[in-house]
């Protein structure tokens, strides 16, 4: 080596240090070097990429005097497709500064005309590395150049290795700086999510958090349901889905993965590999699923996905922490819910209370008086004796009414299910009441007291209507709705009459399936007896 070189080598690697140490800016380290390196050396263009081991996912970060073919189309030849270069980087050959390249990617251009490459062929390829830790590859390149001296390469790769450690502590910069910014975002959010008392809210909320923090193309929120996986929103195109679809745990794929095995998974898939998981898009190349957890119980997961940005450690670490307090939203709303459910069960009980010791208790005294009056008259008109028996009749029948609204306020049984409960209510109505449940159904307490009042004033009107007293009860699932079938053996009705709007217990009834998102249809015919069907989500 020239003693000329040296010290021109030695002057290079103080400019480089210099520029080096003036950024934490990533891009804008990566070009000032660049620049001063191509200028210095009597190059006439290079270019960065950076990469991962572990993934075929790159970035052209760092450009400079790109001839005019490189420059084509926003740089499209840089930015997309793989190279010679890239792949020994990515096999594991690529270990040192290489000689001589011939560029796969103006080979290109000039077949297809991308427009002039200003005599450049052959590239000079540098490993980027601090340690044991690989970041990418520099690239250099000179017009008429096809044989770089090895004192050239020494000082390249002298080069690449402060860049790979300036890369490295800049990388450790930004990563502190987003932990840190995200981590405040996430303050605000959980506080947000402790003012949510219903849990209907919490996925939309979530959602939307991920994907705009994040920058994700896609993100979902799933729940487990019936065994499987209900996604209850998902962001997509920048805002905000709610299309909600259950799949089963195979279908969910990696965020079945993470519900079964209570731990984060990380996915990064190769371009032409295709995306198995039918909850997600195809175009998905890098997934987070992140397990939700209640008492080591998995109840869903959260997930992100991106089609070309890599996640990080951070990314990571900041989801495990946010399912943390998905899972104390969860526990607070279901508090509230329930505090509500015991405050409505207690004025219930309370107007039951009131009404057996006091209305009731009248009518049954006036009962008692009509019967006493009748034994105390000697020989009546037939008038009175007919007044006397409609006071007694009538008492007898609102008595009836009475017990059965005193019922419906303190209902027996639902605490042991929904079918004990109105089989218990129909029994005490004298009816016979047949229950049928296909599968295990896992009902919350708003669709079940749903369902529990509806089949209510189905029995009240069975017993007042029908004409027969057997009932038969269907219970199952289709999909993510609940169906619930009342059907009756009694004289039925004109269909004219099902419209919803002739008897306030009609429209009671479609009132409560409606507030749920549900339907409700009551299929009649004269003589042929009443079903009711009632279809309702099964909100959690």
């Amino acid at each position: 080596m020239s003693k000329e070189f040296k010290v021109h080598e030695l002057l290079v690697i103080k400019s480089i240090a210099e520029t080096i140490n003036q950024t934490n800016d990533l891009e804008i380290l990566l070009n000032s070097v660049l620049r001063k390196l191509v200028e210095l050396t009597d190059m006439h263009a290079g270019w960065i990429f950076l990469a991962e081991d572990c993934s075929d996912y790159y970035s052209c970060p760092a450009n400079f005097q790109l001839p005019e073919a490189l420059e084509a189309d926003d740089r499209k030849l840089l930015t997309t497709g793989s190279c010679w270069c890239l792949d020994g980087y990515w096999n594991g050959k690529l270990k040192a500064a290489v000689n001589t390249i011939y560029c796969q990617r103006l080979d290109q251009a000039v077949a297809y005309k991308y427009g002039d490459t200003e005599g450049i062929t052959h590239h000079a390829t540098i490993p980027l590395t601090a340690g044991n830790r690989r970041f990418g590859i520099l690239n250099v390149a000179a017009a008429g150049k096809e044989h770089f001296s090895q004192e050239e390469l020494t000082l390249m790769e002298s080069i690449a290795f402060q860049v790979g450690t300036a890369v490295e502590r800049t990388l450790l910069y930004q990563s502190q700086q987003k932990r840190a910014d995200l981590y405040s975002k996430l303050g605000e959010l959980a506080r947000d999510l402790g003012k949510l008392l219903i849990t209907e809210q919490i996925p939309d909320l979530v959602t939307r958090w991920i994907g705009e923090q994040l920058g994700c193309d896609y993100a979902a929120f799933f729940m487990e349901e019936n065994g499987g996986l209900s996604r209850r929103t998902s962001w997509q195109d920048g805002k905000v889905q709610h299309r909600r679809k259950l799949y089963t745990i195979k279908q969910a794929s990696e965020a079945g993965l993470a519900f079964l095995s209570g731990e984060t998974q990380q996915w990064r898939r190769k371009p032409k590999e295709q995306h198995k998981d039918h909850a997600i898009s195809k175009d998905i190349r890098m997934t987070i699923a992140v397990p939700l957890q209640f008492r080591d119980k998995p109840i869903g997961v959260i997930f992100a996905g991106s089609q070309c940005r890599n996640f990080d450690e951070v990314d990571v670490e900041l989801l495990e922490a946010l399912s943390g307090h998905i899972t104390l939203a969860y526990e607070n709303a279901r508090l509230h819910q329930q505090q509500l459910d015991l405050l409505k069960w207690e004025e219930r009980n309370r107007l039951a209370r009131d009404l057996h010791d006091s209305v009731s208790q009248m009518l049954f005294s006036l009962q008692f008086t009509a019967r006493g009056m009748e034994a105390m008259l000697e020989n009546p008109p037939e008038m009175v004796k007919r007044a006397v028996k409609d006071m007694q009749d009538l008492t007898q029948s609102a008595l009836t009414e009475m017990r059965s609204l005193i019922l419906q306020l303190r209902p027996v049984g639902l605490e042991q299910g929904l079918l004990t409960g109105l089989y218990r209510y129909g029994k005490a109505q004298g009816l016979v009441v047949i229950n049928c449940v296909e599968g295990m159904l896992d009902l919350s307490s708003r669709v079940e007291e749903a369902l529990f009042r509806i089949g209510q004033e189905a029995l009240n009107n069975t017993r007042k209507y029908a004409g027969h007293p057997q009932v038969q009860i269907n219970l199952k699932q289709q999909q993510q709705l609940v169906c619930m079938e009342i059907s009756d053996q009694g004289d039925g009705f004109s269909p004219l009459k099902i419209d919803g709007t002739s008897t306030l217990g009609m429209r009671t009834m479609r009132e409560r399936a409606e507030s749920l998102g549900g339907t409700l249809v009551v299929d009649s015919r004269k003589g042929e007896g009443t079903t009711i069907r009632v279809l309702i989500p099964n909100h959690k």
